[in-house]
């Protein structure tokens, strides 16, 4: 993730603004945040934005496979 590092943090934030501003997330033992806390822990680089972005990239890798067992 290195050499990408702002272009996955750009695309994870672009996938949570896509999101309702309402929803929430449970981060691991982090506890729950909102749409636009985990855009702010993202742009800061927190545990909980790298967990966040873990979460995201993990769905986006399985995304294929979800869509081939329909």
């Amino acid at each position: 993730m290195e050499g990408n590092t702002e272009y996955i943090k750009t695309l994870v934030k672009e996938r949570l603004r896509a999101m309702p501003p309402d929803v929430s997330f449970s981060v691991g033992g982090f506890g729950d945040y909102t749409r636009n806390q985990l855009i702010d822990e993202v742009d800061k680089g927190s545990e909980v934005g790298k967990a966040a972005i873990d979460m995201q990239l993990t769905f986006i890798r399985k995304m294929p496979k979800l869509l081939n067992a329909q």
